[in-house]
């Protein structure tokens, strides 16, 4: 198993942030909370998103992860660049992570194949042993490939072991072609993959477009072009939806979520591949704005990494994020704060309160020396991606998966006795994500232990 990513882990560039894992830590194990309640219908007002304009704690969890993102390229890009890595080379590494992340994300907006499960249920899919078997791998060919092709990507087989670097060469051929045959395979079943309804938009798929350019801005230019990619990035968004949109007959958004350029935009590209809510949150048009959540982290780590004492660059912390979060509140009067539209005012103010959150695990941890506490944290970030689609896979599993009377889910099973315990459901509710979250911190810390850490 490879070593952990750099630009996941910037721990392992140059000077140690532990408080950046456990902020990492944090955001993930409150992505899991707030996306896996015991039950939709009882949920508490903080653990949801904002209905349309404003905002709750939920709502800082996916800028919070952009930022954190940005902060470990800061660190991994610097690395690089010092140790002399070709810009090809560089590149090459961008795309393929970009590549991977879009993957899983797919996978996880795929995963289970509802369609395939009912296909199967109603005996369309296996009329017979043989013909049954090869419709069921006609239909799930893509997923087994992408899968196939990851584990030879990654994964360190024995087979491959006579010869680092031809093994290494066969090992990425192999990968190569199981992701063409998968993309074969969906070609020739396209009709399949419009019935699905697949969505395509997603959060691993925003965090790959994301970070693959704001790796273009990394590379090719310095610090006095980011501070003004971000300048202009959310003025031209600003301008956009609030200026041009209606010039070309399209809502603002102000009023609700009716009419806007955004979902156009999307029903033009993805048609009916984007989620069952309109505008797809993780739509084209509000990705330009979620890549400056990314950027404000990158020049935080370029912040963190310079020579200035430690209690300086706290109070540098303090002082960008009190700034940022005036500005967005500021913004919010004219373009109000809106996480399902990513909007400028949106980006500033969460951006502002994530380098406060930042500033605090900074202080308490690398500075006063406080990590006790966040064990649990430190063992979620150092493997975030692999806890949020393992997560996204075991929670899939228990609410599809039927007990024997192929009626009850597993998941509403464990909540109904769950019930029997605790009177509210709503506190059931909380307490369900929460066991789930000591469930899966057991192998989460054996992976730790060992020194394993997933690198995408």
């Amino acid at each position: 198993m490879n070593t952990v990513n750099p630009s996941l882990n910037p721990s392992l560039s140059g000077e140690r942030l532990v408080s950046l894992d456990v902020f990492r830590g944090i955001t993930i194990a409150g992505m899991i909370l707030v996306n896996n309640p015991g039950s939709w219908d009882y949920v508490y007002g903080p653990l949801e998103h904002a209905a349309w304009n404003g905002w709750t704690p939920t709502d800082l969890i996916f800028p919070f992860f952009l930022f954190i993102v940005g902060v470990a390229m800061a660190f991994s890009f610097r690395k690089r660049l010092e140790q002399g890595g070709n810009s090809s080379l560089m590149f090459a590494q961008v795309v393929r992570r970009t590549i991977v992340l879009f993957l899983l994300g797919l996978f996880l907006a795929g995963f289970p194949d509802q369609h395939l499960i009912n296909q199967m249920r109603s005996g369309e899919v296996l009329p017979s042993y043989f013909f049954g078997g090869l419709s069921l791998f006609r239909l799930t060919a893509p997923y087994i490939f992408v899968i196939a092709g990851l584990a030879f990507l990654y994964a360190d087989w024995p087979l491959f072991q006579f010869g680092a670097s031809l093994g290494t060469q066969i090992r990425k051929s192999l990968a190569a072609a199981l992701f063409v045959g998968a993309i074969v395979f969906f070609c020739v079943d396209f009709a399949y993959f419009q019935e699905t309804q697949l969505r395509i938009p997603g959060v691993l798929q925003r965090i790959a477009l994301c970070y693959f350019f704001a790796s273009l801005i990394i590379m090719h230019t310095n610090l006095k072009y980011w501070i003004g990619a971000i300048i202009a990035i959310l003025i031209l968004y600003w301008v956009i939806v609030t200026g041009l949109s209606p010039r070309w007959g399209f809502e603002t958004g102000v009023n609700g979520p009716n009419g806007l350029l955004q979902e156009w935009i999307d029903m033009r590209v993805f048609g009916v591949h984007v989620y069952k809510e309109h505008p797809d949150p993780e739509g084209l048009l509000s990705t330009l704005p979620a890549i400056v959540s990314v950027l404000i982290g990158v020049v935080t780590g370029r912040w963190m990494q310079s020579s200035r004492e430690r209690t300086d660059k706290v109070i540098g912390l303090f002082v960008a994020a009190n700034i940022l979060l005036v500005l967005g509140l500021w913004a919010n009067m004219d373009f109000p704060i809106n996480k399902k539209i990513w909007t400028s005012s949106y980006v500033l103010a969460t951006a502002g309160v994530a380098l406060n959150f930042l500033a605090i695990c900074y202080w308490l941890i690398d500075i006063r020396g406080y990590r006790k506490w966040s064990w649990p944290f430190v063992v979620f970030g150092s493997n975030a991606i692999v806890v949020y689609v393992a997560a996204g896979v075991i929670a899939r599993i228990l609410a599809f998966t039927k007990l024997a009377d192929g009626k009850t889910p597993i998941k509403q099973w464990i909540f109904e006795h769950l019930r029997c315990i605790w009177n509210s459901p709503f506190n059931v509710s909380v307490a369900y994500p929460l066991i789930f979250l000591l469930i899966l911190l057991i192998p989460m810390y054996v992976l730790y232990r060992r020194r394993i850490f997933v690198r995408i």
